[in-house]
């Protein structure tokens, strides 16, 4: 019975599925700031616990901090871009979450990304896909975030992240040279 028992628990805790967090503390996708905050302040109210209870102890997390990326002057946004508020920054960002997702997930089974900025969504669909191209997404939001630099009327990013993964749209982002970054979708 015994061994039963730690034969049980020895292949429950072997088949722990390993979870990757990752925060990402950025702001400039929109005028508001503090949601640079959210991922800290997710943590500190007890995130990875209830995380762990909800899993029932079946989550091996590893919490890899908050992502580090190069803040760049934005005053001097390519001229093709210069609807957008923060354009430079916001590719600084995107493209270290690009390519920092599929190191974790070489690592982890699962990802979770951190943060208060629909902007973000561009880097963490575009890692997800740089790792699983067949990945599949349903994008659940009260607005589509599918906006250009050319029909956005407040040229704030946080509403054009899905514009930046489709492949039908990739035309109108031909100066951000997408394809040398990011997969499409």
């Amino acid at each position: 019975m015994l061994k039963t028992i730690f034969r049980q628990f020895s292949s429950s805790a072997a088949t722990k599925t390993k979870l990757g967090i990752l925060g990402v503390p950025f702001s400039k996708g929109q005028s508001k700031g503090g949601v640079e905050q959210a991922p800290d302040f997710l943590r500190q109210n007890g995130l990875v616990s209830m995380l762990q209870e909800s899993s029932r102890g079946n989550l091996a997390i590893t919490d890899y901090g908050n992502l580090s990326y190069e803040l760049i002057d934005d005053q001097n946004t390519p001229p093709h871009y210069k609807n957008m508020k923060n354009y430079n920054t916001f590719m600084s960002c995107n493209k270290s979450l690009i390519t920092k997702i599929p190191e974790i997930l070489k690592e982890q089974d699962q990802f979770l990304c951190l943060g208060g900025d629909h902007a973000i969504g561009f880097g963490s669909v575009a890692g997800h896909l740089m790792h699983s191209p067949n990945l599949s997404l349903v994008w659940v939001d009260a607005h589509a975030d599918i906006n250009l630099h050319s029909t956005s009327n407040s040229g704030n990013i946080h509403g054009m992240p899905v514009s930046f993964l489709l492949e039908e749209l990739r035309d109108f982002w031909k100066h951000a040279h997408l394809d040398d970054i990011s997969p499409n979708w």
